[in-house]
Parts: structure tokens; sequence; C-alpha cells
């Protein structure tokens, strides 16, 4: 048992345990270091130790159409709310940052009217992943690789659609708002944000946690008219190579627990230009 998720009820699975209730905000905040912290760590070791997390507006709205989507309705009437007529009033302002203590995300009536229209607008392969039978979303994980205590909080996971019985072997459904669900644009965002390596540290929960991984997807999705979306799929392939990088970060990560000095983007601290 880890001490600190005592209050969450934690189920173990395998060598993980697993976490159905802990509120988003309580999860980023908490113990474990998740798939983007070790990928920060991997950049720059010095700026993901001294990462603040920011809320921005394209993070509200993320979380917001992953309630819905993802999630459902009712968990979207429950997480979100809509403040209506200027945002910059005295009573708005306040009324804002109350909700926000609450854990609540607060958007705008046109932000609203954009993630409903992207729930309308999303393709049938999409849908068939984001409402599986037997799905589980938003459930957190948490094991070892070694003393590091490791975290990830899959959008959701669910059996093979050929196999929807199945109670083992699972598909990992990631739910991403993009620019661009062009097939290579959207290579170019995985290999920006790293993606690859995200799937391959969320592959190693689950298996801590005794599935079998059949694949991992990402129902990609535009944020503006028409909210074109498409279905991408991470092979083996690319996700084993994923994990040797994620892997060698962990031992960096090791080392820096054991006193070793960061490095600041992988360099020296004195370094000769070449121009």
């Amino acid at each position: 048992m880890i001490e600190e998720l005592k209050e969450y009820k934690p189920k173990q699975r395998g060598k993980a345990w697993v976490c159905d209730d802990i509120p988003n905000k309580e999860y980023h905040k908490g113990i474990g270091i998740s798939s983007s912290y070790i990928r920060r760590f991997g950049e720059s070791q010095l700026h993901a130790i001294e990462h603040k997390q920011e809320t921005t507006p394209a993070m509200r709205f993320g979380t917001a159409a992953h309630s819905l989507l993802v999630e459902g309705q009712e968990a979207f009437d429950k997480e979100v709310v809509v403040i209506t007529g200027s945002p910059y009033t005295k009573a708005n302002k306040e009324l804002k940052e109350e909700y926000e203590k609450r854990g609540l995300t607060v958007l705008k009536e046109t932000d609203v009217e954009l993630i409903e229209g992207m729930k309308d607008k999303m393709i049938y392969e999409g849908n068939a992943y984001l409402d599986a039978k037997g799905k589980v979303a938003e459930s957190s994980f948490y094991w070892y690789e070694d003393d590091v205590l490791c975290k990830c909080r899959p959008d959701l996971i669910c059996p093979p659609l050929d196999n929807p019985n199945s109670t083992d072997q699972i598909v990992i459904v990631d739910y991403k708002t993009t620019q661009s669900v062009e097939p290579y644009a959207f290579s170019m965002s995985v290999k920006k944000y790293r993606y690859d390596l995200q799937a391959s540290f969320y592959r190693r929960g689950m298996e801590a946690a005794g599935y079998k991984v059949d694949s991992f997807v990402f129902v990609a999705q535009e944020k503006t008219y028409p909210f074109a979306s498409k279905v991408f799929v991470m092979t083996k392939e690319q996700m084993d190579f994923g994990w040797s990088i994620m892997e060698t970060y962990l031992e960096n990560y090791k080392e820096y627990q054991k006193g070793k000095p960061l490095s600041v983007y992988n360099s020296p601290n004195v370094v000769e230009l070449v121009l």
C-alpha cells in the first residue's frame, strides 16, 4: 500500500495500484512522476525539477473537451461551469476564482458551443473507441520502476473492438485536440510533443497492472470548424523504441536522486558555439 493513496481506496492489480476517484488536480500535484514530467527531464533536467504548472485557456479547453468526449455528459456537467457575459467584470473574475478553487473548469459560452460541435462531428471510428463497451475512463495507475514511483492516467482503456469481452487484453485510447489531423501534420505533432514516449510509458504502466496491451490509439480532432477527426494507431515497434528512450531518462533521474548535479538541455555548462 502507498500511504499517500489510502484515502482514495486504491485497488492492487498486478504490480500496480489503481485509483478510480482521484480528482484530476490532486493527481497532477500528488506523488509519483508522470510521462510529461520524465519527458521534460529528458529535455532539460533543471527545467523539469523547477517546472511550475500554469493553467492556460488552451489547457482549460482541452480538459473540458476530454470531460465531454471521453467521460460523457454527466461528467461534463459535474466538472465544467460556464460564465455568461464578459469574463473581465469584477463579479465574473471573482466567480471564476471561486469555481477554480473548487477544482472546476471554467469556460465561456462560445467554448462550450465549440466542444459540443466537436462531439457532434466526431467520426464513427473515433466514437467506436470513445464509447467502447467496457471502457474505463480516467483511472490513475501507480507502479514502481526500481525505487521510482511512476504514474499515468490514460484517457480511457477498453477491450479491443474485435474482442469486447476480453478482461485482460486492452487498447489504450488517448483523445487529442489538435490544429490538424492531416496525417503528416499530426505525425509532426507526435514528434514535437513526443507522444510516442507518452504511449510507451502508458503501456509500461498497463503492463505493470497485468494488462496485455493490444494497441495504443490517438483519437485526434481539430479544434476549429468543421472539427475534422481521425484515428491514429501507434505501432508496437514505435512504442518499443519510445520506451528505450524513456528508460534512459528514468536512469538519469535515478542518478539525480543519488546526488548527481542537474544538467541544462543535456549539454555542458560551457559550450563552444557552432554557427
